[in-house]
């Protein structure tokens, strides 16, 4: 009976490991974005996937676009359109200049350093690594295995719980990787840039 439990015991501790393995993925992403760790970034992170699918999230920020899903006809206005065709190609030089191995954690330091002289101190910098991950995985609205190949994680801004982080995680042959990322408002389109704008001024 012995090679049966063996056996048995591999293939439970094998699930557990591929269950938790995004998961894994996900938090070293987030604490090398924290601590400015671009080698382990650029690795982690399928940098020409996440920046395509980030930029229409940033461009509907940055002017003020509405939702497609939540307003279609206000999307296909004439004004609309006219500020998407002329800001897009901004918008996109932007998020190619700073979403990168380097520029994120950049990004990160600067709002740390808003959130410090507006707000108290980031508490969470003291916290043990337990509680920090609590913390976190309160924030997660969604997760789940879309494929055996593929792990969607929605995940609630520390600031504004109107602001959700829409992240997709493929397995490679190298582990798993970040490919997709989105920004998604609960709010109306002029009162997520009103949110976004006051909340990061000087960051991403």
């Amino acid at each position: 009976m012995k090679p049966v439990f063996f056996v048995v015991g591999f293939a439970a501790l094998a699930t557990t490991i591929y269950i938790g393995s995004p998961f894994a993925t996900a938090w070293s992403i987030r604490e090398a974005v924290r601590n400015g760790n671009a080698d382990y970034l650029s690795t982690a992170i399928e940098w020409p996937t996440v920046r395509e699918t980030l930029k229409p999230s940033i461009a509907r920020i940055a002017l003020n676009l509405p939702d497609p899903e939540n307003d279609p006809a206000a999307s296909t206005g004439l004004w609309t359109r006219f500020k998407a065709y002329w800001g897009q190609s901004a918008v996109d030089g932007l998020v190619d200049k700073y979403v990168t191995p380097e520029g994120l954690p950049q990004l990160f330091t600067l709002r740390a350093k808003y959130r410090d002289l507006v707000a108290s101190e980031d508490e969470a910098k003291a916290l043990p690594i337990m509680d920090r991950i609590s913390r976190a995985w309160a924030r997660v609205k969604r997760a789940e295995f879309t494929s055996a190949t593929s792990f969607e994680i929605d995940m609630e801004d520390k600031y504004d719980p109107t602001r959700l982080y829409l992240g997709k995680l493929e397995l490679r042959p190298a582990g798993w990787k970040l490919t997709e990322l989105r920004i998604k408002f609960l709010t109306t389109a002029k009162d997520a840039v009103q949110r976004f704008t006051s909340a990061e001024q000087g960051a991403f």
